[in-house]
């Protein structure tokens, strides 16, 4: 411990009231400034202690200093001098004070008077004392200025300053002039205070239905969706991303794009294949569906585009020797003529195996028949007798055989009996059907059908388009197949008229079906279902 501290380094404050500290070894000093004591100078000295203030007075102890408070009638600094201020001797509401040192008083004239009670009136206006063409006013121990517009002060010497109140808004500049002031506006504000907001938005700037918004010496537009640019002028192409498929076009629109499928193809994008198959087309066959077509691959038996038209294999004529030919689904039946069988009546039956020629006559057989070449002495049909009974002519509408007994007539058609003289009756076997009626000809018959019915025996199916016929009395219904309608089927039935496309969606009509093309926007078999398009 050797070194000593400096305590007035170490403690700043440690004089106090301007004192300074001196430092020592071991410790420090105050030296007070007037008016205080103490080891930190914090003790006031008072000096009222040794003040000699007169009597009656009251002393104020002050810093190195007293002051006397003097009774009335009493001035000075000890309060030793009777006031002369007592018997008022300033006029004209002068100021009066007291000489502190000899007691006499000073009267402070108002503006206007003089002397030394202030008793004498100035005459201000013969010196005209107001600045800046103030009209002067000469009145009682004064006067008053008149001051033109902009001016101020007892003389006019004060240039009013229209800018103190701050009249100019929004940041403007103030311009002060002799009786008014000018306000330099910021950029978007107008008016004598530049406190109209200048609206950029009057002139409608922004195009395409954008909204605008006022800003400070500026607009902005806030574009509609499917828009940009500053003032919604560029229309964004929706379709350069190329969105459409399958070659559909792309027709850009307002925030959006609408795809103009190529034909066969549909959906929001194009995307999906229409299937021409659904419903199905092909009466009788297999559809194959195709880019907006469609192919119908046949049953056996059947042919045309949609596969509704029957083959007749009869038309090809298969039936030989004059057989009948039924056509069939896919094949056809041959009814044969007496003498001929076989699939298409290409086998002619054999009459001869029965040995019908007597008498070593020799038979040739033929179609639905035979011949007898007779040895001499026989004749034909059979060879069995020797007399001719045909050289009569006894058949009046046939041929004359010969037999054993005589002769046999084989009748013309349309002619029966023994000589074939009696016309035969064809109506006798009722071929009519359905309560035809029969009118028998020569070699033949005709049908006069009832009412419901027609065809050669009455019996073809008035119903069309593959419907099933239902027989009533003296008429008929028809069921009809899927899509057709009428009474006797024969009308499409156009599924569109109930209008099942909703949305605006356009309908297409098949047979026993339809088909929706929806609007940009809409999916589904009608339509129902809104694209999100989020």
């Amino acid at each position: 411990c050797t070194e000593d501290v400096d305590e007035c380094q170490l403690q700043p404050n440690a004089c106090q009231n301007g004192g300074t500290c001196t430092n020592h070894n071991g410790g420090y000093a105050c030296v007070c400034v007037n008016g205080w004591s103490g080891d930190d100078c914090s003790k006031n000295i008072d000096d009222c202690f040794t003040a000699s203030c007169a009597n009656g007075s009251t002393c104020i102890d002050r810093v190195a200093s007293f002051s006397c408070i003097c009774p009335e009638g009493k001035a000075g600094l000890l309060c030793h001098l009777d006031d002369a201020c007592v018997s008022n001797p300033c006029q004209k509401g002068a100021l009066c004070d007291t000489n502190p040192v000899n007691g006499n008083y000073i009267c402070t004239c108002p503006q206007g008077h003089k002397g030394a009670d202030c008793t004498e009136d100035v005459d201000e206006s013969n010196s005209n004392p107001c600045e800046h063409a103030g009209k002067c006013v000469n009145t009682e121990g004064s006067f008053h200025c008149e001051c033109l517009k902009g001016y101020t002060g007892p003389r006019c010497e004060m240039d009013i300053n229209e800018c103190h109140s701050n009249p100019c808004q929004n940041d403007a500049t103030c311009l002060d002039k002799i009786g008014g002031f000018t306000c330099l506006c910021m950029p978007g504000f107008k008016g004598v205070h530049c406190e109209e907001d200048i609206d950029e938005c009057l002139s409608n700037p922004c195009v395409n239905n954008g909204v605008c918004l006022d800003k400070v010496n500026r607009f902005l537009c806030v574009c509609p969706p499917g828009f940009s640019g500053a003032v919604c002028q560029i229309d964004i192409d929706d379709c350069s991303s190329t969105p459409c498929l399958n070659g559909a076009k792309c027709i850009d629109h307002p925030n959006g794009y609408e795809c103009q499928c190529a034909t066969g193809f549909t959906g929001l994008l194009c995307e999906e294949n229409i299937n021409n198959c659904d419903p199905d087309p092909c009466h009788h066959g297999e559809c194959q569906d195709g880019i907006d077509s469609y192919t119908c691959i046949c049953n056996p038996g059947y042919m045309g585009a949609i596969c509704s038209e029957q083959i007749d294999e009869c038309h090809s004529n298969p039936c030989l020797h004059q057989g009948r030919c039924i056509d069939l689904v896919n094949g056809y039946q041959c009814n044969c003529l007496l003498g001929t069988s076989g699939p298409r009546c290409n086998v002619d039956i054999d009459e001869c195996t029965s040995s019908p020629c007597h008498n070593g006559g020799t038979c040739i057989n033929e179609v639905n028949g035979f011949r007898c070449v007779c040895p001499e002495g026989f004749h034909h049909p059979h060879c069995q007798s020797q007399a001719d009974g045909c050289l009569s002519n006894p058949c009046v509408h046939g041929n004359c055989t010969h037999i054993a007994t005589g002769y046999k007539c084989v009748c013309d058609p349309g002619w029966i009996g023994d000589y074939c003289s009696t016309e035969g009756n064809e109506c006798k076997s009722n071929p009519c059907q359905n309560g035809g009626t029969c009118e028998d000809l020569l070699n033949g018959y005709r049908c006069s059908c009832r009412k419901g019915f027609k065809g050669e025996n009455s019996e073809k199916n008035p119903c069309q388009n593959g419907a099933s016929c239902v027989d009533g009395i003296n008429s008929f219904s028809c069921i009809c197949l899927p899509g057709f309608h009428g009474d006797k089927c024969q009308t499409d039935t156009n599924e569109c008229l109930s209008e099942p496309c909703g949305n605006g969606g356009t309908c297409t009509h098949y047979v026993n079906s339809y088909t929706c093309k929806c609007p940009p926007g809409f999916e589904g078999t009608n339509c129902e279902n809104n694209i999100d398009e989020c």
